[in-house]
């Protein structure tokens, strides 16, 4: 009887552990205007859900590479979120604000995949440290790549030049 007891207890505490070490939340900050963001977490939000967590954010934002344009939260074109693609969140705060967004830890990060033209990605998690020039030497089909610098309130543009070496426009 003791055993079974003993047993018992070692799967409930199995089970409670595999359970709560699966439960995470992002920690989002959000500076006045437009932020990229990517989720670290599996979301079972909607964008509406999103949207809702802070009167601060105006608006949601993911762009489509296959529409050729931005789907939004506002004009209900936006329906789902998910890890491993960027989204801009605009905020209408005066000042800094932070969102919480409750979601599960990843699993699993599959290949993003690019379309032809402009894509929007995000990192969901830490990724190896590459530079702009790497990335794009060992790929291709890159034939550019933008980072938002926020202290500046503009881009960091890297594109390959007639020769297909990689040079920094500005930032």
């Amino acid at each position: 009887m003791l055993k079974r007891t003993l047993i018992a207890i070692a799967l409930i505490f199995i089970l409670f552990s595999c359970a709560s070490a699966q439960t995470a939340s992002q920690t989002i900050t959000l500076k006045p205007g437009f932020n990229f963001v990517s989720f670290t977490v599996t979301l079972s939000l909607t964008p509406q859900q999103l949207k809702a967590l802070n009167s601060a954010i105006e608006d949601v934002y993911l762009f489509s590479a296959a529409a050729g344009s931005f789907l939004s939260v506002s004009e209900g074109t936006l329906t789902s979120l998910a890890a491993g693609k960027g989204y801009i969140v605009k905020s209408s705060a005066g000042s800094d604000t932070t969102v919480s967004v409750p979601g599960d830890l990843l699993a699993d990060i599959s290949n993003i995949n690019l379309k032809q033209g402009f894509n929007l990605v995000g990192f969901s998690k830490m990724p190896v440290t590459l530079k702009f020039s790497e990335l794009m030497n060992a790929h291709s089909m890159i034939k550019g790549v933008y980072k938002w610098a926020p202290s500046a309130g503009s881009f960091i543009s890297v594109i390959k030049n007639d020769s297909g070496v990689p040079v920094q426009l500005d930032g």
